[in-house]
């Protein structure tokens, strides 16, 4: 029932305040699974790298920070295109000990705009080892591909109101002539 309700707050968000659509659905995520913290790392293409962004809870200090596309538990997120559930990463990834960094568990799923663009990952975060489960990935599943829907949906309108501000300049030019 939570995660119908859920949906229903990211469409709400939506129509009322596009902008609060990516920080809902980490709220949302951490809530739903019972996490500690939770964000969204943006792809980058040019850098090759992810950016947190709209961090929640024990890592919301790190707003900002970027990690390599090649070597990050979001990036096996895109490259498997399905839910990773890493466990303890700073035993792999030594930038998460550079910065002092100790995660238990941390569950992802690819966030995609379109059905091949990435946009990148959605990630939660436990404090303890085995917290997630299946029903968790699914839930943050249909969460990042309905908000995935909900923004390719909000860029339409962005391309359509731009195409619309042309044509009416080029009218009035026209109509000057």
């Amino acid at each position: 029932m939570r995660e119908k309700l859920a949906v229903q707050d990211i469409a709400r968000k939506m129509a009322n305040d596009p902008s609060q659509v990516l920080p809902t659905l980490v709220d949302l995520a951490i809530e739903l699974c019972g996490a500690v913290a939770g964000g969204i790392s943006i792809y980058e293409k040019e850098g090759e790298v992810f950016r947190w962004h709209h961090l929640r809870g024990t890592l919301e200090r790190f707003t900002g920070a970027t990690t390599p596309r090649n070597y990050s538990p979001c990036g096996i997120t895109l490259d498997h295109k399905m839910p990773v559930l890493v466990q303890k990463p700073e035993r792999v990834y030594s930038w998460l000990v550079d910065a002092g960094v100790s995660l238990p568990e941390c569950l992802l799923v690819p966030l995609y705009v379109g059905e091949a663009e990435p946009l990148g990952t959605l990630w939660i975060v436990s404090e303890d080892v085995d917290h997630f489960t299946d029903a968790h990935a699914t839930t943050m599943q249909e969460l990042a591909g309905f908000t995935g829907i909900a923004l390719q949906m909000l860029r339409s309108e962005d391309r359509l109101k731009t195409a619309l501000e042309e044509q009416e300049l080029l009218t009035r030019e026209m109509g000057h002539r």
